[in-house]
């Protein structure tokens, strides 16, 4: 993998309970559901309250898929509850309809309680780790594929498009730089200067501020792109620039690419597509020679996996 793509956009290997930025977001997540659940105040578990022996309780696919969730889930359950949990399948294993995935030891009362929020951190992750996939697999890509930041669970969200063999892109705001078409209209109203002159204005100040990471301009035009690619390449900036081809028709982008990749003397610009791609047309983006393909919708728009839980 190219080492700016795998600086800017595969940062995957970091979502892992084993760090800690990353386990307190899945804390609070498990947190924030308990809470909304009102588990304290469960009155369906009152009305069978009582003394109960341990009981078993199996996690069960009722779909075929991609699982993801589960070190977060075992993590979660070993940190909030008094539950034993067995790690019967690992994350990214392609699983069926019926296979068993974990097994869970307790007061049953504890385990309804705990229920619903445990599958729907299965659900979820897996429905994303699902999608990716799949349209990695049906459509046989060959440009990566990356998440973006529409996510309604943040960084589990990420973990789970990388579980799903895609990339997570920036995991915040801090990572590295990425200019959007509204910081540029921001700097043209701020300036009053054509778009053009302030995308030369930001190109400076990047400069000035000696930036070695890779940073990320997004340009709508053709035009734009050419001259962005131009005045970078007169710049000197020691840091790796990343054009994001925003809502760029395939052969308007892939005739952009192939023209600034055809100048001589030129280091590599990396190309990221995005706007516009879904699962329809997404083949058609992948024949274009870009490096990355990013889709808000592998986060924002997946359908949860089917998955149960069954007292034994």
């Amino acid at each position: 993998m190219n080492l700016t793509i795998k600086q800017y956009f595969n940062k995957g290997p970091l979502l892992t309970v084993k760090k800690k930025f990353y386990a307190e977001t899945c804390r609070q997540l498990f947190d924030f559901q308990i809470k909304q659940d009102l588990i304290e105040n469960d009155i369906t578990s009152k009305i069978i309250s009582g003394k109960y022996l341990k009981t078993k309780a199996q996690i069960i696919s009722k779909q075929n898929g991609v699982i993801a969730g589960i070190e977060e889930v075992i993590y979660l359950i070993n940190e909030r509850t008094h539950l034993k949990v067995k790690q019967i399948t690992k994350d990214g294993t392609k699983i069926i309809d019926k296979d068993l995935l974990l097994e869970m030891t307790g007061n049953p009362l504890e385990i309804l309680k705990y229920e619903r929020t445990i599958l729907n951190i299965l659900q979820r992750m897996s429905g994303i780790a699902t999608l990716t996939n799949s349209l990695i697999t049906k459509n046989h890509l060959r440009t990566p594929l990356a998440a973006t930041r529409k996510t309604l669970w943040g960084l589990m969200d990420k973990k789970a498009v990388f579980i799903g063999g895609g990339l997570t892109h920036r995991l915040s705001l801090s990572d590295e730089i990425l200019i959007k078409d509204n910081h540029i209209d921001l700097w043209v109203k701020k300036s009053r200067v054509s778009r053009s002159e302030s995308l030369k204005m930001i190109l400076d100040f990047i400069k000035k501020s000696q930036v070695k990471k890779p940073f990320e301009i997004e340009v709508e035009t053709e035009k734009e792109a050419y001259f962005l690619n131009n005045y970078y390449q007169k710049s000197n900036i020691p840091g790796p620039l990343i054009i994001m081809l925003d809502n760029f028709e395939p052969s308007t982008a892939k005739k952009t690419i192939e023209t600034i990749r055809n100048q001589k003397g030129t280091p590599k610009i990396i190309f990221e597509l995005s706007g516009g791609i879904n699962e329809y047309n997404i083949k058609d983006y992948d024949q274009v020679g870009a490096d990355v393909i990013s889709l808000g919708s592998l986060t924002h728009s997946s359908r949860a996996l089917d998955i149960s839980l069954i007292l034994i």
